[in-house]
């Protein structure tokens, strides 16, 4: 598996490599904020195209790190939930029955049970 992934990889590298070869002359400008008036003008696309992928990535790893500090955090208050449930659920097996008649627990069967079942 990490062969293809590796194969995958590399051709994609090499793509990349071989349009940035063939748009190096070409010259783009940059708009940000205004559209009539260029923020960055006479820029190489390879650049601008890299550029505009870093920043994508900067971004999507700044999401992906939140939504995993957020899920982390979920995970812990659930576990601490469950460790309380847990507890109680174990003292309240541990807990003495009071106010129950003994005799209506006896494990013995008297004749007449045994004739009737």
């Amino acid at each position: 598996m990490w062969f293809i992934k590796a194969l995958l990889t590399f051709v994609v590298v090499v793509g990349l490599l071989y349009v940035a070869l063939l748009n190096s002359g070409q010259q783009v400008n940059v708009f940000l904020t205004n559209p009539n008036i260029p923020s960055i003008p006479n820029v190489e696309l390879p650049v601008a195209l890299l550029a505009s992928f870093a920043l994508g990535a900067l971004v999507w790893f700044f999401v992906s790190l939140f939504q995993v500090i957020s899920a982390k955090s979920e995970v812990g208050s659930l576990k601490r939930k469950n460790r309380e449930l847990t507890r109680e659920l174990t003292d309240l097996r541990n807990m003495p029955v009071r106010d129950l008649d003994p005799e209506s627990f006896s494990v013995e069967t008297s004749e007449e049970e045994v004739r009737e079942g």
